[in-house]
């Protein structure tokens, strides 16, 4: 017994017809009717047959669902995340949260996402999902599109996620209506569904007053980080923020952002990712390492476009120098930077977090990374790509400049840039004092 009046059916008249056998007879009915109805159906008639199976395709039903459901909210929230690039989703998702002015959440901070689906400067992005977020406040529906981590069930809240994998739909928490499709054409279903629905009149109205208010929160919050980077702008070591600000000047809007850092994501909102703005290729989480040779990658990929690795000093340790011989031997003119902080920062703000012994006595066994200082610069240049160290603010714009000229004549380039440690045991130097060369009982 098939849910839908023709498809199903056929599809199983041409298996019937494949596959025949003499001493089974099958019978397929087509009802057109939604998966509940079919249900009740064949529990009426199930006593006729030996076995009786039903066999749905839910995704026209959901999304109609879906679309009513968002109709009816009062406040919305939308989420967005990888699956969604994955997709090629980001114009269909524009139109549906411009639709009904829903604010747009996303994946961001330090779990591990790769990509910016969803345009940052856009008056609708709103930053960061968090579980209690400050605006929109309680929300009644849940909108998840291609978020591994966006389903996030709260009393009062209608959760709806779309996925792209079916093995984690609905594992970080149940859902009040789950679907498995393709983002870029479940969404584009779902703006079709909605104005098919409401007329244009209604649904300006829905997004007119949404939007307002959003606009207003966000252009509030893009001011806010906008003072707190002027604050930071002359601090030496270079402040993360004054990075931010001098690429954001300095990038061509198509530039590729290939960002293998932990703490210094603190660039992040500086810059503006998605849509016609920048690309941005992110860490995974728990992994370090791979950020220069997957700007070279990106670089093979795309030589049209300007592409920059921003790692950290951590990472550049994980990875060593080598993808640099790469990009010098072959000639991939990409703009690397190194964050230098002489340390795992964001490690040891984890570790310490959580008390301990490392805690409790203020030292720092594994994370710092001076004593001796590395000198990236000469590290670069010996495997064959010109450099420079940068330890002033007002160094960088000139710094960065000299990188896109070389970039421009097609040849790589490296700015060791000195930043800051922040967090817990930010300013120990610590490190465990120990000599193998002291352990000798000869001079060998």
């Amino acid at each position: 017994m098939c849910g839908g009046a023709r498809t199903e059916p056929d599809y199983l008249a041409g298996l019937l017809k494949a596959r025949r056998n003499p001493s089974i007879e099958v019978t397929v009915i087509g009802k057109g009717v939604a998966p509940d109805q079919l249900v009740r159906h064949a529990k009426r008639v199930g006593g006729d047959y030996d076995e009786l199976w039903c066999v749905v395709d839910t995704d026209e039903f959901d999304i109609a669902k879906a679309a009513r459901i968002l109709l009816e909210a009062k406040n919305p929230l939308m989420s967005v995340g990888d699956e969604a690039s994955w997709c090629r989703a980001g114009k269909e998702l524009v139109e549906l949260a411009e639709l009904l002015g829903l604010p747009v959440t996303g994946q961001a901070g330090n779990l591990g996402f790769w990509s910016k689906p969803f345009p940052t400067r856009h008056p609708l992005y709103v930053g960061t999902q968090l579980r209690d977020m400050r605006y929109p406040g309680k929300v009644d529906v849940l909108l998840n599109l291609g978020n591994k981590y966006g389903e996030r069930a709260a009393p009062g809240t209608q959760l709806i996620s779309v996925r792209l994998d079916p093995a984690s739909l609905a594992r970080g928490a149940p859902v009040d209506l789950g679907m498995v499709a393709d983002l870029r054409l479940a969404t584009a279903d779902l703006v079709a569904a909605i104005r098919s629905m409401a007329t244009e009149t209604r649904l300006k109205q829905i997004a007119e007053e949404r939007t307002a208010r959003t606009r207003a929160y966000t252009a509030e919050m893009w001011e806010f980080r906008q003072k707190i980077a002027r604050e930071n702008a002359e601090r030496t070591p270079v402040s993360l923020e004054r990075i931010g600000l001098e690429l954001e000047a300095a990038l061509d809007k198509d530039t590729c952002y290939v960002c293998d850092v932990d703490s210094g994501k603190t660039i992040d909102p500086m810059l503006s990712f998605g849509g016609a703005d920048k690309q941005y290729i992110g860490t995974g989480p728990n992994v370090l390492g791979w950020g220069l040779a997957a700007a070279f990658g990106a670089k093979l990929a795309r030589p049209d476009l300007p592409v920059v690795s921003v790692v950290g000093d951590g990472s550049f340790c994980f990875s060593g120098p080598q993808p640099l011989w790469t990009q010098a031997r072959y000639k991939a003119p990409v703009l690397n930077i190194v964050l230098n902080n002489h340390s795992y920062n964001n490690e040891r703000n984890r570790i310490w977090h959580y008390g301990g012994k490392q805690f409790r006595t203020g030292r720092d066994m594994t994370c710092y990374l001076g004593s001796p200082d590395i000198d990236y610069a000469k590290s670069s240049e010996a495997f064959g790509v010109e450099a420079e160290v940068v330890k002033e603010p007002g160094k960088l714009k000139g710094a960065i400049a000299r990188a896109q000229r070389a970039i421009a004549d097609g040849r790589p380039y490296l700015l060791d840039v000195h930043t800051y440690r922040d967090g817990l045991g930010a300013a120990s130097t610590w490190h465990p004092p120990y000599s193998i060369a002291d352990l000798r009982s000869r001079k060998v």
